[in-house]
C-alpha cells in the first residue's frame, strides 16, 4: 500500500510538469517571429500585398491591399489563398490556375487589350521615401501570364514620377518608364513566375512608384497565345498578368541585383526566448539566459537582443570584476551558403562583434570580453526543421572564471 501511494504522487507531480514542458513548447512556437523576405531593405511598403483592409468579396479589389492603390480609374484584381469565392481565390481564379509565390496574396491587371474599353490597369504605392541622388537601387517584381490571356507582352516596366499623378479617369496611360523588361523578352509562361528587374540610378525625385504598360498599342511587343487545350473556359481578348514580389532596394554594385526568379527560402524565422528571467536570479544564470537569435544570414540584432545586451551591461557594470566570453553561431544551412568552414566561422564571429560593439557603447571596456566564432560546429539544437534551425543562429554568453 505505501509503494502504491508513492507511485500516485510520483504520478500526480509528473502531469504538471508534464503540462508545463509542453506549455513552454507552445510558448516557443507561438514566440515566434515570422519575417517576410521581401520586407528586409525594402522601399516598397507591403511589396508582397499581404496586408490589406475591410473585406475580400469580390474581383476589382485591389484597393484593399495597404499602402497600394490604383493609378487610374480602371480596376485591378486582388486574389487570396484560401478565399471561399474560387473567382478570386488561389491558386484557382477567373483566369486560370497560379500558385502564389511565396505567401498567400498576389494581384493581377490587365496589360495590353485592343479593346479601347478594355483599359489597363495600374498599381501604384508611395514609397517608404524618396530615392536618394546617385544611389543605385534594385528594382523588381514578378510576373505570371494568366491561363486565359489571349496575348502576352515584354512591355511591363515600372515608372517613378516625384508627385501623386493618380487620377480619375478610366484610361491608358503613357509614361517614359525608367524600369524596363530589358531583354524586351515575350513575358508568356504560364507555369512559373518570370521577374520584370533592372537597376536605377535614382536622381533624388522618386517618390512614386507605378506597375504597368506604358507604351502604345503600336510600340508594344506582343504575341497571341494559343489556348490549351486542357482551358475549359474562352479565352480573354488581353494580356492579363498576376504581380507579386514588388521590391526597391538600394545596392551598391550591379551586380548586387539579382533579377533570377530563384524559389526564396520563404519566412524568415527569427527563434524567440519565452522563458522570463527571474529577479533573483545570479550572475551566471542572467548571462547564460541572455542568449540573442538571428534570421538568416542577417547580423542585425533585433528590440529583443538589445533588452539581453541591456541587462548584461548592467551586470557588468555593477560588478567591475566580471570577464565574460561572447560566441557567435551560424547553422548548417548558412555554413553551406558561406562557402566553407572558415567563411562561417568568420561569419558568426561578426554577429558576436555585433553584441560587443553594442556593449561598449553602454560604457563596457572591450578588454572584459573575449570574442570567438564557433560557425556551424556546436549547434544548440540537432533538428532539420526551420524551428530548429533557427536555435542555432545565435550569440551565447558566458563568464570568464
Amino acid at each position: 500500500m505505501k509503494n502504491l501511494l508513492v507511485l500516485v504522487l510520483l504520478f500526480v507531480s509528473y502531469i504538471p510538469l508534464q503540462a508545463q514542458k509542453e506549455k513552454e513548447k507552445d510558448e516557443e512556437e507561438e514566440n515566434t517571429y515570422i519575417e517576410s523576405p521581401v520586407d528586409e531593405g525594402n522601399l516598397v511598403n507591403n511589396g508582397d500585398f499581404e496586408n490589406y483592409e475591410g473585406r475580400l468579396t469580390k474581383s476589382g479589389r485591389f484597393y484593399l491591399v495597404s499602402s497600394w492603390g490604383v493609378l487610374t480609374g480602371s480596376r485591378a484584381d486582388f486574389y487570396e489563398k484560401g478565399n471561399e469565392l474560387t473567382y478570386i481565390g488561389i491558386p484557382d481564379n477567373d483566369y486560370g490556375f497560379q500558385e502564389s509565390f511565396s505567401m498567400d496574396h498576389y494581384a493581377g491587371i490587365n496589360a495590353f487589350s485592343y479593346d479601347p474599353k478594355n483599359y489597363r490597369s495600374y498599381l501604384y504605392t508611395e514609397l517608404k521615401s524618396k530615392l536618394e541622388k546617385d544611389q543605385l537601387y534594385c528594382v523588381k517584381y514578378l510576373v505570371n501570364l494568366a491561363d486565359r490571356s489571349r496575348f502576352a507582352i515584354a512591355n511591363l516596366s515600372v515608372y517613378f514620377s516625384n508627385s501623386d499623378d493618380s487620377m480619375l479617369e478610366k484610361e491608358d496611360v503613357y509614361f517614359d518608364a525608367q524600369i524596363k523588361n530589358e531583354s524586351r523578352k515575350v513575358l508568356k509562361n504560364t507555369h512559373k513566375w518570370e521577374s520584370v528587374c533592372n537597376v536605377l540610378t535614382a536622381t533624388g525625385k522618386e517618390k512614386y512608384l507605378v506597375i504597368g504598360n506604358f507604351d502604345s498599342n503600336s510600340e508594344t511587343i506582343k504575341e497571341k497565345v494559343i489556348a490549351p487545350e486542357s482551358l475549359e473556359l474562352d479565352q480573354v481578348q488581353m494580356a492579363y498578368y498576376y504581380i507579386d514580389y514588388v521590391s526597391v532596394k538600394p545596392i551598391d554594385r550591379f551586380s548586387d541585383c539579382k533579377c533570377s526568379v530563384g524559389k526564396e527560402r520563404g519566412p524568415d524565422i527569427v527563434f524567440s526566448k519565452s522563458v522570463g528571467i527571474d529577479d533573483d536570479a545570479s550572475n551566471d544564470e542572467v548571462v547564460e539566459s541572455s542568449t540573442i537569435y538571428f534570421g538568416f544570414l542577417k547580423k542585425n540584432i533585433n528590440s529583443s537582443g538589445k533588452a539581453d545586451l541591456d541587462r548584461l551591461a548592467k551586470v557588468m557594470e555593477e560588478n567591475p570584476i566580471l570577464r565574460m566570453k561572447i560566441t557567435g553561431h551560424t547553422d548548417t544551412e548558412e555554413a553551406g551558403e558561406l562557402g566553407d568552414d572558415v567563411a562561417s566561422k568568420d561569419y558568426s564571429r561578426e554577429r558576436a562583434y555585433q553584441a560587443l560593439d553594442y556593449l561598449a557603447k553602454k560604457g563596457i571596456k572591450k578588454s572584459r570580453f573575449d570574442v570567438y566564432g564557433d560557425g556551424a560546429t556546436s549547434p544548440a539544437s540537432s533538428g532539420k526543421t526551420p524551428l530548429s534551425k533557427a536555435k542555432n543562429r545565435r550569440i551565447e554568453f558566458k563568464l570568464i572564471d
